[in-house]
């Protein structure tokens, strides 16, 4: 492998760094559909009340703004100056949801923290698969979104943690906790290098070559990024958007709103101990980064596509198990969420850290992604009201609607998907370009 292809300890450096953002988002997200339990029980707000799936969503309804907000002024100020930008926002909403005096409070300042973490999300993604070798940029972008679990597992820990503290405690120590970890992050950032992509697209070739130096090289070759419109987006790359934003819009449906109530589901199943539902919580966290790590072994070997669609068949199968078993026994629900939460990070993790970024041009990236994030949050949003409303009927008919759901993305998987390993950013551009013209 020459050297330009070479993994070298910097892009480990560079990917861990804006995997960051995606670690406090699993720890947040993760915190918070435990956390509900305990704000619920202090505040009085009911399983049925509209206010619990707005509590359990309004990290991700502040995420789905900031995504298509802040995706374009990445690609206008620079990956760097985002990252900073994004970081800052959930440090300060996440401290103040954790002092907040009422749920509506919590609900307001979660909404704003999640439109930090929305614009990390585009941001984050470009800028692996911007500075990666090209033979090995597979596995770099899924190692960054393998710390979405890692967060998970804090999380789980720490939930465990502050229980002695006492309901009203708990919770505000366990979402403080996040804006503790995440100041140091702001530091580590400021020190790394622009991507080199976007500072040759912005026409700073002088810096661009200079960066491409440290990171990949010597004599690597920073090409040329082609001049695109907002518009050609829509024009030029409308079918692999149209791709992106269905099946990760029908993915987060199925991934947040099983996810998110799963807590809820152990305790209305009759799994009444906060403590086992925490620790059933922090023993599946490890078995998703167990399939990313697979995963990263054979991405750059196998593809996307494949891996993609067999996460989504697996997910329906466990859906399709979940009622007759946990029928028998609540306990049941432990090892189909190990297996749901594991073989669901081969299509989540394809959609949100590879397709979404690789299919698109690096001046019109940080859009594409933060588009695609946005919608997919919208997704998630859906999951969690319409499975609470739902399931309201019964169980069966709140598992069968993500079932249908989760079919609709597997087909317009196996009919859209492209396939992009072992092709250089560039080339993958100009191959879209090329189909969308014929």
């Amino acid at each position: 492998m020459a050297q330009s292809e070479r993994v070298r300890p910097v892009h480990w450096l560079i990917s861990t760094l804006a995997a960051m953002g995606v670690f406090l988002d699993g720890y947040d997200l993760n915190v918070i559909s435990f956390s509900i339990l305990l704000i619920s029980s202090v505040y009085r707000v009911s399983v049925s009340s509209p206010l619990y799936p707005l509590l359990l969503s309004s990290g991700l309804i502040g995420m789905a703004i900031g995504g298509v907000l802040f995706g374009s002024v990445a690609d206008k100020i620079g990956r760097k100056s985002m990252f900073i930008i994004d970081i800052v926002m959930f440090v300060v909403f996440t401290a103040l949801s954790a002092l907040s005096a009422n749920v509506f409070e919590i609900i307001l300042f979660r909404i704003l923290m999640g439109i930090g973490i929305g614009a990390d999300y585009p941001v984050s993604s470009s800028l692996i698969a911007e500075m990666s070798p090209t033979k090995n940029r597979g596995m770099l972008l899924m190692y960054g979104i393998m710390f979405y679990w890692l967060g998970v597992l804090v999380s789980g820990a720490v939930n465990y943690f502050v229980l002695p503290f006492g309901a009203d405690m708990a919770w505000r120590l366990a979402l403080g906790f996040g804006a503790a970890l995440a100041v140091p992050v702001i530091v580590a950032r400021w020190l790394m290098p622009e991507s080199f992509r976007w500072l040759k697209a912005a026409g700073k070739d002088r810096e661009a070559e200079d960066v491409a130096k440290k990171v990949m090289g010597e004599g690597y070759i920073v090409q040329s990024q082609k001049e695109v419109k907002i518009s050609d987006l829509f024009r030029e790359y409308k079918w692999p958007l149209t791709f992106v934003l269905v099946t990760w819009f029908a993915f987060d449906i199925g991934s947040y709103g099983f996810g998110f109530f799963t807590p809820t589901l152990y305790h209305e199943l009759g799994i009444t101990s906060l403590r086992t539902i925490v620790l059933f919580g922090t023993l599946t966290a490890p078995f998703p980064i167990i399939s990313y790590l697979g995963l990263m072994k054979i991405i750059d070997r196998t593809g996307r596509k494949l891996p993609a669609i067999i996460g989504f068949v697996v997910m329906i199968a466990v859906l399709a198990a979940l009622v007759p078993l946990v029928k028998i026994s609540p306990l049941y629900l432990l090892p189909l969420f190990i297996i749901y939460a594991s073989l669901e990070q081969w299509p989540g993790g394809l959609l949100s850290f590879s397709y979404s970024v690789e299919l698109f041009p690096t001046k019109v990236r940080g859009l594409a992604q933060g588009l695609a994030t946005s919608v997919s949050r919208v997704g998630a949003i859906v999951g969690i009201f319409a499975f609470d409303y739902i399931k309201s009927y019964g169980l069966v008919y709140g598992v069968a609607f993500f079932i249908i759901v989760l079919l609709i993305a597997t087909v317009v998987t196996a009919l859209m998907a492209p396939e992009t390993k072992g092709m250089k950013l560039e080339e993958i551009e100009e191959r879209i370009k090329g189909e969308e013209s014929n």
